[in-house]
């Protein structure tokens, strides 16, 4: 029986597969856009960097949120947002027929923020609906189904932007939020606690997400290192862009085709790392996977051409995505539901507070070193993270009492 013949699992992959393709079209446009116009490079580094910032401040909100309400409502309330804030830009971009700059970066910001709180509220739904015995297989099949979407966007992005205004991509994306909404509602069901009970602070729970990670050093700082190339990845969409114009000469097509490349590599994570794990063992397949996406991310300051940029995305997508799905089967098997959020939102912070590092420092590179000396940053990230997994490579499991999961949740 494979994961697709449960029919949650049909609505929640096939939801998730229309969220990429429409948001990753968006998320291709805007930084293409931007960086086209007076100092759109400086703009779009800086306003990554504030917006994760900002991320960063809230991040002990969106994990009390994830903690205390209902997953389902929570993952509505985004895309229903997502789908309001879309047209509404449309119809201020029709009403003077220009698209500007505070459009671009008003899209760019609010995907940013609610990625934040979209992707840990799904992670802690899928823990609730599905049984234990599905969390590998689902890893994967989430992963194939991600990346899947994020290749037919790189592959649309490529030719939209070139032929449709930005209001018309934003009606693709509207149309792709709507759609997974529809999916979501359909979605039977009831929370497996009421977390609502606890009257504790943002700030208070995420403490206590703290403390159950300390009583686990090993296990916390693998958890640590699987998010390093996460980190990169998020400085590399940044690169990106600038690399391919800039250090390449090329246009939207090579950039688009990178992104492709990229999601063929994830994919082809998502189908084989749950074999490669189980056969190897987390330790083992995250030493492999973080070590292949930094030598991947190496080979563009040492071989800025074309062809091996895009070899390089596709063997990054290989790695990073091998190290999320890793990642994800390590703490869907051993992180209580019920704790989940908060040992989320630690880590979510520590990813925030990383990457705006990077990415202030990488935007301050650029004028100097340039963009493809830039991906060295990238490199040092994973070395980073090999290095603290292969230190703590004797990391022990701790094993997650099974939720139950009964036709309440069909």
């Amino acid at each position: 029986m494979t994961i697709w013949s449960d029919p949650k699992a049909r609505l929640v992959l096939t939801a998730n597969f229309l969220l990429v393709v429409g948001g990753g079209i968006t998320f291709m446009a805007v930084p293409w856009l931007l960086i086209q116009r007076p100092n759109g490079q400086a703009t779009l580094g800086y306003t990554n960097t504030l917006i994760t910032l900002l991320i960063l401040f809230l991040l002990p909100y969106f994990g009390k949120i994830v903690d205390r309400y209902s997953r389902k409502h929570v993952v509505l309330t985004y895309l229903a947002t997502a789908v309001t804030l879309n047209l509404c830009v449309v119809v201020a971009i029709l009403s003077r027929g220009v698209t500007e700059t505070w459009e671009l970066l008003t899209v760019f910001c609010f995907g940013s923020l609610g990625a934040s709180i979209y992707y840990p509220a799904q992670f802690a739904l899928n823990q609730e609906v599905f049984s234990p015995d599905q969390y590998e297989s689902l890893s994967g099949a989430i992963e194939v189904q991600w990346q899947s979407g994020a290749m037919l966007a790189g592959a649309l992005g490529a030719f939209l932007i070139a032929i449709i205004p930005f209001w018309g991509v934003l009606c693709i994306d509207a149309l792709a939020y709507f759609s997974a909404f529809l999916l979501i509602c359909r979605l039977r069901y009831q929370p497996a606690r009421r977390a609502t009970q606890t009257s504790a602070s943002a700030w208070t729970m995420m403490w206590e997400g703290i403390h159950y990670l300390r009583n686990r050093p090993r296990l916390s700082i693998v958890m640590l290192a699987s998010f390093l190339p996460f980190v990169a990845v998020m400085v590399g969409n940044f690169l990106s862009p600038i690399f391919v114009r800039d250090t390449l000469q090329q246009g939207p097509f090579v950039y688009g085709s990178g992104e492709v490349g990229y999601a063929v590599g994830a994919t082809i994570a998502g189908l084989t790392l749950p074999a490669i794990n189980a056969r190897l063992g987390l330790v083992p397949t995250l030493l492999c996977t973080i070590a292949v996406f930094g030598a991947a991310a190496a080979l563009n300051p040492l071989f800025p051409v074309t062809g091996i940029f895009l070899v390089s995305y596709a063997l990054q997508g290989w790695g990073n995505a091998g190290s999320r799905v890793a990642r994800s089967i390590l703490v869907l098997k051993t992180v209580p539901n019920e704790i989940v959020g908060r040992v989320n939102l630690f880590y979510a912070t520590v990813e925030r507070l990383l990457r705006s590092g990077m990415l202030a420092l990488v935007t301050a590179m650029l004028p100097i070193w340039g963009p493809a000396n830039a991906y060295w940053v990238l490199s040092a990230l994973a070395l980073a993270g090999w290095t603290m997994v292969f230190i703590c490579r004797r990391v022990r499991a701790y094993p997650v009492a099974p939720i139950p999961v009964g036709d309440e949740y069909v």
